[in-house]
C-alpha cells in the first residue's frame, strides 16, 4: 500500500496537524521531548493486505482489501478540551470517501485504540480500509 499519497492528503486537509505527519518508520527514533515540542505529531503505515479468492477461468481477479494505520500522538484532553477526538475528526474527514489514489476504492474507517497515556501525551491509532483488484 502506499502511504505517501495518504500522508499528502492529511497535510493538505487537517490544519491541527500542521503539517506533521510522516511515514511511521520515523517513530522509532523520535524522543519524548521531540515529540513534546511539536504535538500533534501523526504517523502512517501500511498495516495488513490479503488477496481474495479468484473464481474465473484463463485469468486471476482477487479483491483486495489494504489496511493502514494512523498513529496519533496529542497532548492530552483536560476538563476543557478533547483535543484528542479535535484531530481525529480533522484525520476522519481527510480519509472516509476519498480513494487513496487511482484503482482504488474509498477509504473506510476499521476502528481505533488507545496506545498509552503518558507525560501528558495521548497515544492513539485508527485503522482505515480501501480495496483494490489485483489482476493477472
Amino acid at each position: 500500500m502506499r502511504i505517501l499519497p495518504i500522508i499528502a492528503r492529511l497535510k493538505t486537509n487537517c490544519a491541527l496537524l500542521n503539517n506533521r505527519v510522516e511515514p511511521a518508520k520515523s517513530l522509532t527514533a523520535l524522543t519524548d521531548d521531540e515529540v513534546k515540542a511539536g504535538l500533534p505529531i501523526v504517523f502512517v503505515y501500511s498495516a495488513k493486505e490479503a488477496g481474495g479468492s479468484s473464481n474465473l477461468v484463463g485469468m486471476t481477479s482477487q479483491l483486495t482489501p489494504k489496511l493502514f494505520t494512523v498513529v496519533i500522538a496529542a497532548k492530552t484532553s483536560d476538563a476543557n478540551s478533547e483535543y484528542m477526538e479535535d484531530v481525529r475528526d480533522q484525520i476522519s474527514a481527510a480519509l472516509i470517501g476519498h480513494p487513496p489514489y487511482s484503482g482504488h476504492e474509498a477509504i473506510e474507517y476499521v476502528g481505533g485504540e488507545i496506545i498509552t497515556i503518558a507525560g501528558g501525551v495521548t497515544w492513539w491509532k485508527d485503522t482505515y480500509k480501501t480495496e483494490t483488484y489485483k489482476r493477472g
